[in-house]
C-alpha cells in the first residue's frame, strides 16, 4: 500500500509538477497581502453569516482559500487519472502480481493523491508566510498559520471523491467529471440557505427531494467557517471528513473489486 503511494509520488519529480510549482509559489507572493475570507466578502451578503463568527477566532485568509482550491485542482487533474491510466496501461496488473490487494492499491492512490495535494498546499502557505514577512515586516502568527492549514482536513475527503469516480470511468472523463462534481459539491453546499428563505409552505415540499441530492456532497463550506482551532466543532470536523472519505472508498474499493481490469482505453 505504502509502495503504490510512494509510486505515485514519484510523479512530483516530473517537469510538468515542477512547471506547476513554480506557478503556484509565484501565486502565494500575489496572494500573500490577502486579507480572511469574510473581508471579501460585502457585509449585505448571506454569505457572510456563513464564515464569520466576529473576531474572537483565527480566520481562513483568502490566499490559503486560493491555496486550497489550486491543491485541489491539481489532484483532479492528476489524480482522477492514476487508476484509469494504470489500467489502459496494464500497469495495475503487474502490480497486482506482487502480494497486494486491490482495495490495498485503491488506498495506495488514495494516500498518494493525498500527499501530492498536502506538499502543494504546503510549500504554497509557506510561500505565502515568507512574502507576507518581506512585505510586512512581521510574521503570522502560530494560531493563524494552524487555522490555514487546518483547510487540510477537507482534502480527506476531497481525495476519496476523486478516487471513487476514477474507478468507473477513463482517465479524461474522470478528469472532467470530478471537476464538475466538486464545482457541483459547492453549489449544493447553499441549499439549507436557499431552502430557508423560501415561504415555508413552498419549503417544505421542495426540501424533501432536495435534501436528498444534498447529502450526495461533503460540504466544503463547514471547512472555511471561523471557529475554535481546539475546539468540539474541530472534532466533529475531523469526524465528518473521515466518514464521508471511508464511505467514497468503499465505493472505489467495491467497484475496483468487481471490475475486469484486463480491458484497455
Amino acid at each position: 500500500m505504502l509502495t503504490i503511494a510512494g509510486i505515485t509520488l514519484k510523479r512530483l519529480r516530473e517537469p510538468a509538477f515542477f512547471l506547476l510549482l513554480l506557478i503556484s509559489i509565484c501565486a502565494g507572493y500575489f496572494m500573500s497581502g490577502m486579507e480572511s475570507v469574510a473581508s471579501q466578502i460585502s457585509s449585505d451578503s448571506f454569505l457572510i453569516h456563513l464564515v464569520y463568527e466576529k473576531s474572537r477566532y483565527q480566520p481562513v485568509l483568502a490566499s490559503s482559500l486560493l491555496a486550497f482550491f489550486v491543491s485541489l485542482m491539481l489532484a483532479c487533474f492528476s489524480g482522477a487519472a492514476e487508476i484509469p491510466r494504470d489500467i489502459a496501461t496494464g500497469q495495475v496488473q503487474f502490480l497486482l502480481t506482487k502480494p497486494i490487494s486491490r482495495t490495498s492499491y485503491m488506498f495506495g492512490k488514495y494516500l498518494g493523491i493525498l500527499a501530492t495535494c498536502l506538499v502543494f498546499f504546503t510549500l504554497i502557505e509557506i510561500s505565502i508566510v515568507v512574502f507576507y514577512y518581506l512585505a510586512e515586516n512581521t510574521w503570522y502568527s502560530f494560531p493563524m498559520i494552524l487555522r490555514q492549514f487546518q483547510l487540510t482536513i477537507a482534502f480527506i475527503p476531497c481525495v476519496a471523491v476523486i478516487v471513487a469516480l476514477s474507478c468507473f470511468v477513463g482517465d479524461i472523463a474522470a478528469i472532467i467529471l470530478t471537476v464538475l462534481y466538486l464545482m457541483f459539491s459547492m453549489l449544493f453546499n447553499f441549499i439549507p440557505v436557499i431552502i430557508s428563505m423560501l415561504p415555508p409552505g413552498v419549503a417544505a415540499e421542495v426540501s424533501n427531494g432536495i435534501y436528498v441530492l444534498y447529502y450526495l456532497f461533503p460540504n466544503l463550506i463547514y471547512y472555511f467557517i471561523d471557529h475554535n482551532t481546539f475546539g468540539f466543532y474541530s472534532l466533529v470536523l475531523c469526524i465528518y471528513s473521515v466518514s464521508v472519505a471511508v464511505i467514497f472508498l468503499m465505493i472505489a474499493a467495491y467497484r475496483l473489486n468487481h471490475m475486469d481490469l484486463t480491458r484497455k482505453g
